[in-house]
């Protein structure tokens, strides 16, 4: 699985003249804490010292080592960065805990080579077992390059991002667990009203109004602004069949830009409330539109969760699925703002991934 994040516009300037506060800095530009991983910062900017992207991979086993350092490089020569940061997390599977080198080490050394020859040369590359005040962290290529870790929380850089809105989670999983139902039985409950509705629209569930159906979705977004939506379970179904409609979702693309303004986060509040709350099939339409708006102001990680739960909650979905693709491949997030339709992401994707979705490193 691969985590790609970029910084929100403006970057951020981390100075790599302290290794620990670098490597501190690390779940705070991902949004979660990273174990057993690989993360690769890219730097670039007129001084070379902005940050961006942020790319996670969880460390390979041997045999795939060459292969993963191969689909990393690639990933972040997308961006235009000059150079880069390894930072290892943890040990690899299979990595004997008692020997004497850092784990990981022929890995570093091939990604570092595969950088290299892409023209992306590697600044630093640093090992810590765990990112946690007092963990000791060392370097790759020089025995008294070692220290321990500050505290995370206190850094410069996760001020900076609380400041402006960006949450910080004790793993991925605990990301994940955001999505999850607010209460099954209440799920439940939403489901057979949903299945009620559907038999009772008939054929004209695929002939209501666009314009009723958008204006069901606007009055929704318009009451987010005021405060935390609070839906009822008559609301939740009827925005449901609004977003079944693909031409009212797709127009709610818009709702995500400025990318990380206050309104586009009051209607991702929006779409969260409704993963939360409705039932699948349905409930892929707000995941895919939470996903949307997490990746256009940077957050890769937490828009792979909500493509992922869309494609669990309805598979094959095809918004989803060709905006995980552009994740993928490392499309940086303004690539993908200021889609209207998903024609404007077809045609982008023609031309950005040709052939069928590849497979992620450690991805069957």
């Amino acid at each position: 699985m691969t985590t790609t994040t970029a910084p929100p516009d403006g970057g951020i300037t981390i100075h790599v003249k302290d290794p620990a506060h670098l490597i501190a800095a690390v779940p705070h530009l991902l949004g979660f804490r990273p174990a057993n991983s690989v993360v690769l910062v890219g730097s670039g900017g007129a001084a070379g010292k902005s940050v961006g992207p942020v790319l996670r991979l969880d460390l390979p086993a041997a045999e795939r080592e060459d292969e993963a350092a191969a689909a990393l490089s690639a990933l972040l020569t997308r961006h235009p960065i000059a150079s880069a940061t390894i930072v290892i997390v943890g040990r690899p599977p299979g990595h004997p805990p008692d020997r004497g080198d850092r784990p990981a080490s022929r890995f570093v050394r091939a990604l570092a080579a595969a950088l290299r020859a892409l023209g992306r040369p590697v600044e630093h590359a640093f090992w810590t077992p765990e990112i946690r005040a007092g963990a000791p962290w060392s370097c790759y290529d020089d025995p008294d390059c070692a220290g321990v870790l500050p505290d995370d929380a206190a850094t410069p850089v996760a001020a900076a991002l609380a400041s402006r809105g960006f949450v910080t989670f004790d793993s991925r999983e605990q990301m994940a667990r955001l999505l999850d139902p607010d209460d099954p039985v209440a799920v439940a409950r939403r489901e057979r009203l949903l299945e009620h509705r559907l038999e009772a629209l008939g054929d004209r569930a695929e002939q209501d109004s666009y314009a009723e159906s958008f204006r069901e979705v606007g009055q929704a977004l318009a009451r987010a602004r005021t405060g935390p939506p609070e839906l009822s379970d008559e609301q939740v179904v009827r925005l449901a069949l609004a977003l079944s409609d693909m031409r009212v979702r797709d127009a709610c693309l818009a709702a995500a830009l400025p990318a990380g303004s206050e309104q586009s986060m009051r209607a991702e509040a929006l779409w969260l409330e409704l993963v939360r709350k409705t039932p699948a099939p349905e409930r892929a339409e707000a995941a895919t539109l939470l996903g949307y708006s997490a990746y256009a102001r940077g957050e890769g990680a937490f828009a792979r969760i909500a493509f992922e739960n869309a494609l669990t909650a309805m598979p094959g979905h095809t918004l989803a699925d060709l905006l995980a693709r552009c994740l993928d491949v490392g499309l940086p997030p303004e690539r993908v703002r200021n889609l209207a339709h998903v024609g404007d992401l077809v045609r982008l994707l023609a031309s950005a991934i040709p052939g069928p979705r590849p497979a992620g490193p450690g991805e069957p």
